[in-house]
């Protein structure tokens, strides 16, 4: 069956029949993650509205990433910034430098779920263990991995034990020492500010 995506009152719609799942765009591309057929996408200045008459986006989108250029063709989210598209499958975590002089970094962490890229090309992504979730931080995309730079778990001296993941958000430059980052991670027990110069937290919890 196939599903229509409607921005009502916009002129606008796409097809989900691919299972359209995640989109993140930059100044001239949207990429959208479906649950499998890879990264597809569309140039903005293909996008037009018309509410009288909705326009189809879907015969304007191109394959952009599959498998075996993406670790697997079942994409869970994207993020990124005007360099870097950092995707996140069911068989791995992915990074692509984007344009010119591309290269691909990859790690084969099959339980990332949501990540966040920043401005400088560090990036974040929740994991979820048989017993535990943690966030991984890897401080540069330059060469594959399989161990992070960093990485918080539940159960440690920062995330209690117990809890879910469900999103994470990053902030730049806003921490203590005015260089590092601060993490706001959303869990089922509530939200997390990480401050990553002082390693000291807050928590939101939900009533």
């Amino acid at each position: 069956m196939t599903k229509r995506v409607n921005i009502e009152g916009m002129g606008a719609y796409a097809n989900d029949d691919l299972g359209y799942v995640t989109v993140w765009s930059n100044e001239s591309k949207v990429f959208v993650g479906s649950t499998s057929s890879g990264v597809k996408y569309l140039n903005k200045s293909d996008i037009t509205y018309d509410i009288d008459n909705p326009i189809n986006l879907t015969c304007f989108m191109r394959d952009y990433l599959n498998y075996p250029d993406i670790s697997s063709n079942n994409i869970r989210y994207l993020h990124g910034n005007d360099e870097l598209l950092l995707c996140i499958t069911d068989s791995g975590v992915d990074v692509y430098k984007l344009g010119m002089q591309a290269y691909r970094s990859t790690s084969s962490e099959s339980n990332a779920y949501k990540g966040f890229m920043t401005s400088t090309g560090k990036f974040y992504y929740t994991v979820s263990g048989s017993n535990e979730w943690s966030v991984h931080r890897v401080n540069t995309c330059l060469f594959d991995w399989s161990i992070p730079d960093a990485e918080y778990k539940t159960g440690g001296s920062i995330l209690a034990s117990g809890i879910k993941l469900n999103d994470i958000f990053v902030t730049e430059n806003t921490s203590s020492d005015g260089i590092s980052n601060t993490l706001f991670i959303a869990t089922s027990s509530g939200v997390y500010m990480i401050d990553e110069g002082s390693n000291k937290y807050n928590i939101y919890y939900k009533e």
